[in-house]
Parts: C-alpha cells; sequence; structure tokens
C-alpha cells in the first residue's frame, strides 16, 4: 500500500458529496482550490492539516469522480473517525462505501453503508479483526482467512472504484480546508 489514507465514494456529484459531508461533520469550509495533479493536492493537504504537519486546527480534503462515483479523500484517517457520521450520510446520499488504510501501523477498515445503518464492516485494528454485517458480493466465493490491506483493496475496487495503492492519476481535484477546533 501506499501512503495512510482513507476515502469514502458515493454515486453522487462532488457537490452533493462535498456539501454532505461537511454538513455531517459540522465543519465549514474555509479554503477552496482545484488542482490538476495529485502532488498538487499532496501539497495542499500537508499545509492545510494540522495531522499532517500544517495549520494548526485545520484539516483538509479532497474530492474527484470516477464514472458514476464522487469520491472523497482525507489522507489525515479522520474521515473513519466516527463511523455513526458515515451511516448517517447513506441516508441522504445513498449507498456509501469507506476504506481507510494505514499500512505503518497495519490497521485497515472496509465498510459499507446504507440507509443509515453500517451494512458491512472489517475493520483490522492492533491485529485483532472485527466483523460485522453481511458479506458484500465480492466476498462470496473467497474464503477470508485475515483481513489486512489486500482483502481492504480487492474489496475497494470490485466497485469499480481506483486503487488505493497509488496516488489518483485523474484530476480535477477539489481540494477543501475547513477548521476542526
Amino acid at each position: 500500500m501506499g501512503r495512510a489514507r482513507s476515502a469514502l465514494a458515493v454515486r453522487a456529484s462532488k457537490e452533493s458529496l462535498c456539501d454532505a459531508v461537511l454538513k455531517a461533520f459540522s465543519v465549514k469550509k474555509d479554503v477552496a482550490e482545484t488542482f490538476d495533479e495529485f502532488d498538487d493536492v499532496i501539497d495542499f493537504c500537508r499545509a492545510q492539516s494540522e495531522e499532517l504537519g500544517g495549520k494548526a486546527g485545520y484539516d483538509a480534503w479532497y474530492i474527484w469522480r470516477v464514472g458514476d462515483w464522487a469520491i472523497l479523500g482525507d489522507l489525515s484517517l479522520r474521515l473513519g473517525q466516527n463511523p455513526d457520521v458515515l451511516a448517517r450520510l447513506s441516508d441522504g446520499l445513498g449507498e456509501v462505501i469507506f476504506a481507510s488504510v494505514d499500512a505503518f501501523s497495519g490497521d485497515a477498515c472496509f465498510a459499507v453503508y446504507a440507509q443509515g445503518r453500517t451494512r458491512r464492516l472489517l475493520m483490522l485494528e492492533d491485529d485483532e479483526v472485527i466483523e460485522e454485517g453481511f458479506p458484500i458480493p465480492a466476498e462470496h466465493g473467497h474464503f477470508m482467512d485475515e483481513f489486512g490491506d489486500e482483502e481492504l483493496e480487492r474489496l475497494w475496487t470490485s466497485y469499480g472504484l481506483p486503487t488505493l495503492e497509488v496516488d489518483p492519476s485523474n484530476g480535477p481535484f477539489d481540494c477543501v480546508a475547513f477548521s476542526i477546533e
């Protein structure tokens, strides 16, 4: 896996995804920029995110499209810290697919939310696998002896979503920074 990151994907516009996530997390957009190159996204997120050594009290996300999907990415891994918020997002946006991976710690999470509820959760945290809900179609016929970054990648990409192993290459990327205080 590449750098630590989390992302959520919905079949909606980039604008409706951004508005819904900002509202759900009770934060207001402070700075917004659009970039064509992902290196510029990384520079923006680092400068605007306290977790990444940037602006104190702030964080940043990036949003782009792949086919029918709007994807919101988070290099500081804050998106997955409140799964109840992610579940509530599915009430207004439809099915929400979530993935988070941190190769340094070995933690990984894959979740599907629909109608305000967790439909599927697979999480590896502190070498312990947590499993909730019912298997998704991509799990059928696969015996999962352990969950980790490879299985996370397989499940995420089964939705037609781009790999998490490498940085995205097809912009434009809409970036937003917001106060977390």
